[in-house]
């Protein structure tokens, strides 16, 4: 007789795909104010805003983490390590803590997506390593922990603006957003 004809198996079935289900879901992210002193006063003064895009500076907030870009550099390379004809490279420097009672794990390759001008691009490690002493997002976090590094990306010189997609549980539909404008 085929397991699959056997009772159990189904229920098992039922039972897993039921779990699986219940852990994703949509965390959406908020925007909190970080001007006061204390993680109390920061936290009554939590907007329900939820915009679609953060912008440089202002942190977003998930039950997950807390996550911030902030300061984003462009530049032409060194000596050694230059964008290719006509592009620039972009440093974009960011923050992100740990808000769960878990460890979680940080990648630049699974937890981020990035588009410029509409455009889907991959990031860049020339661009990375074009300053000495960048860290990249990469790595596993404590609850509590931060986690601080640069995510680089190539770019063409007159990009318009660039989107920035953090989701920081890959099973789950919470993702965070912020767009850079060229300036």
């Amino acid at each position: 007789m085929s397991i699959f004809k056997k009772w159990w198996f189904w229920v098992i079935v039922v039972i897993i795909i039921i779990a699986v289900g219940s852990m994703g879901g949509k965390d959406t992210p908020k925007k909190t104010e970080t001007t006061t002193t204390t993680v109390t006063q920061a936290q009554e003064q939590n907007t329900t805003n939820t915009p679609e895009f953060f912008k440089v500076g202002e942190t977003a907030e998930t039950k997950q983490v807390r996550a911030t870009i902030t300061r984003v550099e462009k530049s032409q390379g060194s000596q050694f390590n230059k964008p290719a004809e006509g592009n620039e490279f972009v440093l974009v420097y960011m923050t992100i803590e740990n808000k769960s009672d878990k460890e979680i794990v940080v990648s630049s390759m699974l937890n981020f997506s990035a588009y410029v001008d509409d455009n889907a691009i991959n990031e860049d490690l020339g661009a990375i390593t074009v300053k000495e002493g960048n860290k990249t997002m990469d790595g596993k976090v404590a609850p509590g922990k931060k986690l601080s590094g640069v995510l680089g990306y190539q770019v063409p010189k007159g990009w318009g603006k660039l989107e920035i997609v953090y989701q920081p549980d890959v099973a789950a539909d919470t993702k965070i957003k912020w767009v850079i404008e060229n300036q």
